[in-house]
């Protein structure tokens, strides 16, 4: 330890100035000019939008993803004929809270269809919300028992 405090002060010995503070390292350091440039987009002769909305738009855009699906669907098979189904709603959506059944119920008929059932039965269905650090997220799970009763339609 000592040998290393040594060297250190020999090394600053030679030094004229040590002058360092922390606007001059943050002049080295930092960009002298912004990273987004100082530009407006002309709409009209009028009107003009300055570049960073466009970004902070698109940015926003992305994270929301207003034009994506409302709900995640995870499916798990337990048995041939049983499967879990986990619905995850996205954090930012408008709408689409009463979704979860009629997802459940495509999701089943589709799976049943598929693997050559002829119906299926809900053996067990919750709704609920996990709180998560950016807000709150509907959750939905369900156990499916593919069956191969026919359907009996109701007119």
């Amino acid at each position: 330890m000592a040998a290393l405090v040594a060297a250190l002060l020999i090394s600053f010995a030679g030094c004229s100035s040590f002058n360092t503070t922390p606007t001059r390292i943050a002049n080295d350091v930092l960009p002298t000019s912004a990273i987004i440039p100082n530009y407006r987009i002309p709409v009209s002769p009028s009107v003009s939008i300055p570049i960073e909305a466009l970004i902070a738009a698109a940015i926003v855009f992305w994270y929301v993803d207003p034009l994506g699906p409302n709900w995640e669907v995870e499916e798990r098979r337990l048995s041939p004929s049983l499967i879990h189904l986990s619905l995850r709603k996205k954090r930012y959506a408008t709408g689409g809270d009463g979704e979860a059944p009629q997802i459940v119920r495509r999701r089943a008929t589709e799976l049943a269809i598929k693997a050559g059932f002829g119906n299926y039965q809900l053996v067990e269905y919750a709704e609920g919300v996990e709180s998560e650090t950016l807000g709150a997220r509907r959750v939905t799970t369900a156990l499916v028992r593919l069956t191969s009763e026919r359907a009996t339609r109701i007119p």
